[in-house]
């Protein structure tokens, strides 16, 4: 099995980071859904529905899946959720105010800092799960299905950047014994929310291919039949028909359950019961104008201003020269270590703006392509067959521009937090 040292443990077990101590025991299962609650509340009922909206506030109603497409105008808010008469879409835009929503009937305060820790460490057990078994789907798919795969390899590195994010706070928090503000727990649930929303819609999003992939591979089996039958095909033929047919099949199966637990982890962090009125939303499309504008070396100075890292090893105290040259060192080695972690999302942010305007080239063509062979489907030119995997490639290249925009949205949003210092360093 894969090696977990991605994530820096710090030589400490989540145990001791919780309770100082490896006696966690039941008392402290039993609190943490509790804990969880009860920091929501309180955070989001008093920060509300402020802070960065980023693209968020954009158009939302690009077609992703039937289910949202159907959804028509409905509620965003929690308080609807029993209400049958129409749906409850949960809007990218509106998740901050959501979360904060979702926990109004619990006014609880926050007693002490443990109960901060221990619900930042639910939400990175949540984050780590999901990581593993995308990494595990990666694996298990690799050789039988490379697209698949590569869907379930970059939910799982976007997974695993945010579990980072949320480890290296925890860690923080030990290290300085202290609380985090109250905005930057805000900001946190708000990007866990985000990345959750995000792997879900690419998950749909490849249903959607995939289906259609399989509606493909079973005409082409059936029509391998025929011809086997005919004795103008060899049984060898038929048996790779229908091996091709099963694999689709098993990515199907497999992605469809992997968007059936993503939905489940965001409306319970939403505080959403799930029923057939809820609808998830889709992700915006990329702010093109806002990731043209962005200024790397102004934002690498707002980065290190809010930096926690940075910000203890320039306000440590020094009296003695001794004391100074050590300042100065942390000092060095903090922006340093901040720097190449900001330069690192900053050309993940260019480099995903490269994939998508591939991906979105890509499509064009193929929706050109697509076009061109509905005309000749009309006139009888096509046989059933040739008129569906047509569509599936056409699919697949739609997946593929959506799956590019979504990394893309992600990247920026991941970018915007690391300089807020919602970051993982």
């Amino acid at each position: 099995m894969r090696n977990r040292s991605d994530i820096k443990e710090s030589g400490r077990n989540r145990g001791d980071i919780i309770t100082g101590n490896t006696e966690t025991g039941n008392t402290q299962t039993g609190n943490t859904q509790k804990v969880k609650i009860v920091l929501l509340a309180m955070v989001l009922c008093l920060w509300g529905a402020g802070g960065r909206t980023s693209y968020a506030a954009q158009d939302t109603s690009q077609d992703i899946s039937k289910d949202i497409s159907q959804a028509g105008a409905a509620s965003t808010t929690p308080e609807t959720a029993g209400n049958t008469a129409g749906a409850i879409i949960i809007e990218y835009g509106n998740l901050r105010e959501l979360l904060k929503q979702g926990n109004l009937s619990l006014k609880e305060s926050i007693e002490d800092y443990e109960d901060n820790i221990n619900a930042y460490q639910e939400i990175w057990d949540t984050l780590k799960r999901e990581q593993d078994n995308m990494e595990d789907k990666a694996e298990d798919m690799d050789d039988e299905d490379s697209q698949t795969a590569g869907i379930y390899a970059s939910n799982a590195a976007m997974l695993k950047s945010s579990a980072s994010r949320i480890y290296s706070q925890l860690d923080t928090m030990t290290s300085e014994k202290s609380t985090r503000s109250l905005e930057k727990s805000a900001d946190t649930f708000t990007m866990t929310a985000q990345t959750l929303m995000n792997s879900y819609n690419q998950m749909v999003q490849n249903v959607e291919y995939q289906e259609k992939r399989v509606e493909s591979l079973q005409a082409a089996f059936e029509a391998m039949g025929r011809k086997q039958a005919a004795g103008s095909a060899t049984q060898a033929q038929l048996k790779e028909a229908q091996k091709n047919l099963d694999t689709a099949k098993n990515s199907l199966e497999s992605l469809r359950l992997q968007a059936s637990q993503l939905r489940q982890q965001l409306l319970t962090m939403l505080g959403i019961e799930d029923s057939s009125q809820v609808v998830i939303g889709t992700v915006p499309e990329p702010d093109m104008a806002a990731i043209e504008a962005v200024d790397y070396e102004s934002d690498k100075i707002r980065a290190m201003g809010n930096d926690k890292s940075v910000q203890n090893a320039r306000h440590t105290s020094a009296s003695s020269t001794t004391e100074i040259n050590i300042r100065f060192k942390l000092v060095d080695e903090a922006e340093g270590t901040k720097e190449a972690a900001f330069l690192a999302s900053y050309q993940n942010l260019q480099a995903s703006k490269t994939a998508y305007e591939a991906a979105l080239t890509a499509f064009q063509s193929a929706r050109l392509t697509y076009e061109g062979l509905q005309r000749k489907q009309q006139v009888g030119l096509l046989t059933s067959t040739e008129y569906l995997e047509g569509q599936a490639a056409y699919l697949e290249k739609k997946a593929a521009k959506e799956t590019a925009s979504m990394n893309l949205a992600a990247a920026y949003e991941s970018y915007c937090w690391d300089v807020k210092g919602i970051s993982q360093t």
